[in-house]
């Protein structure tokens, strides 16, 4: 009998520390969701800066001009992915900015020119590249121009010179 006292009083041990140790998840986990609830504020008030997507788009657009011109495919394949990468980003980041839908001009601009571009490299074709590549220009510029902002205007130089802003 002694014995099963003991036993009872190591289980009543047991179950009195792991509720103590649920207990003290519990606090934690309040804790921490009264601090997400105190922080969550700081996530709406810094907007998404379009110009840190624009900057990247043109560097990963530059990269990929310069590979398929140099039929390096595939790098060329790397940078298109980049590309829709930081596309994706912009589209799902719902900006809006100066009360123009920045985000939902993406994919017809620039996600369905990209998607266009993909389907010609697997040929490795550098003149449906590059005529793919120009409509994808074509319509980052008609994006500007229709965000109001028309004097932001890029071109693709002669082979063998990168991408260019229009100054």
């Amino acid at each position: 009998m002694p014995m099963r006292r003991w036993g009872l009083g190591l289980m009543a041990l047991l179950l009195i520390g792991s509720l103590a140790g649920l207990y003290a998840l519990h606090k934690e986990n309040q804790t921490l969701h009264q601090e997400v609830a105190r922080l969550s504020h700081l996530i709406s008030e810094k907007p998404v800066e379009l110009s840190a997507f624009m900057t990247a788009y043109e560097r990963f657009l530059t990269k990929l001009h310069a590979a398929g011109m140099n039929e390096n495919w595939e790098l060329a394949a790397f940078y298109l992915e980049e590309l829709k990468e930081t596309a994706e980003e912009l589209e799902r980041s719902q900006v809006v900015e100066e009360g123009i839908p920045i985000s939902a001009m993406v994919r017809p601009n620039l996600l369905e020119p990209l998607e266009e571009l993909e389907k010609v490299l697997p040929a490795k074709d550098k003149v449906a590249f590059e005529a793919q590549l120009r409509t994808l220009v074509q319509r980052c510029n008609g994006c500007h121009a229709a965000a109001g902002k028309p004097y932001v205007r890029f071109t693709l130089p002669a082979a063998g010179q990168p991408p260019r802003q229009v100054f």
